[in-house]
């Protein structure tokens, strides 16, 4: 909304200085976003007008009377609004028949001229000259000041255009109306709020007036409206419409049936001025009645929470600058919210913020909640922290993604009806049909994260999330069954290579970068998280690749998983040569105490290690080997890792060779090589026997 200074002066005693009243509106909540000369009046440079971003849900401020009654909430002076006539209701002027609930009062006065139109004063002109619109006809130009002036809309017809009774209903299937400002007639949607007579549409409620229906310079008899409308119905009209104008912007944000009235009067005056004379009383139907809101406010919850020692003659006295009456009992006091405030004012947390409006937000004190105790993490948060820390210094980074997604993940995923990952718990009447399922896996969020940032061109991506997956549980929904269960995970995700380091070029983020990933939280936390074969289908686990994905275990139980993502998967992603890598653990695994870790002075005596090596065939996984050697409980084998791989092919099949290294405790120099030697050949030997029959054998 534009106003200019000089203009508003008229209402209130404000600050000349334009620095000063720009500063007291934007405190106000009246946000300045332009002020400098007036353009349109190059007489009076000196001027200032001021462009407002208006609150949302404020309509009693698209007009100077409401800016300057929000003002007087703090200067404390009195508002002065112009000469307004009285209209009596009751009379004859036009027949009106009231045929919605979606108008609350509509008045028709009607007015006629002998001579020649005269035209509004200067003063009137200056109001729409700052606002920026043009003086056309005096009808015209009086119903734009008013609604500049106390921010009721009013609209005037042609009254020997009419043909019968006004009639306020709603359009019917394919009506049709010509707005002004058209080229032609428009198609209005069922149900839109319209003025009408017997043969055409007049006005579309609250938004525009018809051309079938507009004053001209040589109408002589016109009919004013003056009404309240249903704030929802104006805005569905004019979004249908896609029309926006003062009124409809004035109308969206709540009427106040009470200006009814008050504009007719406004207008009358204007007009008589102008050669203009009312012909008769309006007629006024409708059934408004005021609905007497009351606010019960505390004399002493409203000073603590301002923190400011306020009486209850304070309080109401600071309350009636913005229009509010009350009535004091004792430590309470009854106010009364008036009809312009009845769509923002409900609650005692409404009327503190006039309150600190008044006072000034900058001068009330600025105090800190009193706190008896603090409280230490928990052990829950700490560890979790110390999970952060882990992923923290491996250059991950933390990520959020939405609780939804929809069918299209199913598609990407390559999931089909018989999958355990094609149940979801599904929304009823989804908004966006991107977001009608509740997610039952983080695969899907993961993986579109690497395909995002490669569409970026950052083909490195190291993301972690703390989340939750739902997984339905077939019961009926009722308030004591719940439609499915929740399952907290950490899911991480790679792809790329990782920073260079001074020991050289960066390594690249694959799966054994995340297996040490699992190791270095599993220490950090005291937790013993192994990683070995996958066993039964897991769900996700069919999704990463059959030959590069493991179980992750805490205490013999599966608790995650790790691995790289399925080829037809990635082919799904289009992401080529990218190869992500996904991890996975249960947070509550993460949860659970281990054991402290503690320093242990080494051996003086190194252990004795031997190297074996095995050939396995296409399939095989070599986790297997190791699993086997845990079961045998070999004395003193300290560990049993994977030093090498050597992949070659013989007779055609392709074939792997890996070789393990054993480590056996030494700790007082009494083992010898021939009892690790007699260890290492057991152990070859239960390996050829247990796996020979699927192609193991010692190299």
């Amino acid at each position: 909304m534009k106003i200019a200074q000089d203009v508003l002066l008229r209402y209130l005693d404000i600050p000349k200085s334009p620095t000063e009243l720009r500063a007291l509106l934007d405190d106000l909540g009246l946000e300045v976003k332009r002020t400098g000369p007036d353009p349109l009046a190059a007489e009076r440079p000196s001027d200032a007008a001021m462009t407002l971003e208006l609150l949302a849900n404020r309509g009693d401020h698209h007009c100077y009377a409401g800016v300057a009654t929000e003002l007087n909430g703090r200067l404390d002076s009195r508002v002065r609004l112009p000469e307004i006539a009285t209209v009596k209701s009751g009379g004859t002027s036009w027949p009106v028949q009231l045929q919605s609930e979606l108008c609350s009062r509509y008045a028709a006065t009607l007015f006629e001229r002998a001579g020649e139109s005269g035209s509004l004063d200067d003063a009137n002109l200056r109001v729409l000259e700052a606002a920026g619109m043009h003086s056309l006809t005096a009808p015209v130009d009086a119903t734009n000041l008013v609604n500049l002036e106390l921010g009721q809309p009013t609209h005037a017809f042609d009254a020997d255009k009419l043909v019968g009774p006004i009639t306020i209903r709603t359009s019917i299937q394919g009506e049709t109306a010509w707005p002004l400002f058209t080229e032609g007639r428009v198609t209005l949607a069922a149900g839109t709020l319209v003025i009408a007579d017997d043969e055409k549409i007049l006005a579309i409620a609250g938004v525009i007036g018809c051309e079938e229906s507009k004053t001209t310079e040589a109408t002589t008899r016109l009919v004013l409206e003056s009404a309240a409308f249903d704030p929802v119905a104006v805005r569905l009209a004019s979004r249908a419409l896609n029309t926006h104008t003062d009124s409809s912007a004035r109308f969206e944000k709540g009427s106040d049936p009470t200006l009814v009235l008050v504009a007719a009067g406004r207008v009358a005056t204007l007009l008589k001025a102008a050669g203009w004379t009312q012909s008769a009383d309006a007629t006024l139907a409708g059934h408004w009645t005021d609905p007497e809101r009351t606010v019960s406010l505390s004399v002493g919850a409203t000073a603590a929470f301002l923190d400011v020692p306020l009486d209850a003659t304070q309080i109401s006295q600071i309350l009636g600058r913005f229009g509010f009456s009350s009535e004091i009992n004792g430590d309470s006091l009854y106010v009364r919210v008036p009809p312009h405030r009845l769509w923002d004012v409900a609650f005692p947390q409404d009327l503190y913020e006039e309150l600190a409006k008044a006072i000034g937000y900058n001068q009330t004190p600025i105090t800190l909640p009193p706190v008896s105790k603090g409280a230490v993490p928990s052990d829950h948060e700490l560890r979790k922290r110390r999970t952060e820390e882990v992923l923290l210094s491996n250059g991950f980074y933390e990520v959020f993604t939405d609780g939804f997604y929809g069918n299209h993940m199913r598609e990407q995923l390559g999931l089909t009806e018989d999958d355990a990952l094609w149940k979801h718990v599904q929304t009823a009447n989804a908004l966006e049909r991107s977001y009608g399922l509740l997610k039952n896996n983080a695969l899907a969020q993961a993986i579109e994260c690497v395909a995002t940032n490669i569409r970026q061109k950052n083909p490195s991506v190291l993301a972690y999330e703390w989340t939750r997956t739902f997984h339905p549980t077939g019961a009926q929904t009722s308030r004591t069954v719940s439609p499915c269960t929740e399952r907290k995970l950490l899911w991480a995700v790679s792809n790329g290579g990782l920073a260079s380091s001074w020991a050289g070029r960066g390594r690249g983020a694959d799966v054994w970068f995340m297996k040490g990933l699992v190791h270095e939280i599993g220490v950090e936390l005291g937790l013993q998280l192994t990683v070995g074969p996958v066993g039964d289908s897991q769900g996700i686990s069919d999704l990463l690749h059959p030959g590069r994905r493991a179980a992750i275990y805490l205490d013999g139980q599966t608790v995650g998983l790790v691995g790289e993502l399925h080829p037809l998967i990635r082919r799904n992603y289009k992401l080529k040569k990218n190869r992500p890598c996904y991890l996975e653990i249960d947070a509550d695994a993460l949860t659970q105490m281990g054991e402290k870790t503690s320093f242990s002075e080494p051996p003086s005596w190194q252990p004795l290690v031997r190297s074996l090596a095995f050939t396995l065939p296409p399939g095989f996984e070599a986790g297997r080997v190791v699993q086997l050697a845990e079961q045998q409980q070999m004395a003193d084998l300290m560990s049993m890792s994977i030093i090498d791989l050597f992949a070659h092919n013989e007779d055609g099949v392709d074939l792997r060779t890996v070789t393990y290294e054993l480590s056996f405790a030494n700790p007082t120099s009494d083992q010898t090589s021939a009892a690790v030697n007699e260890a290492c050949e057991a152990l070859t030997r239960s390996v050829e026997q247990t796996f020979g029959g699927e192609g193991v054998k010692l190299r």
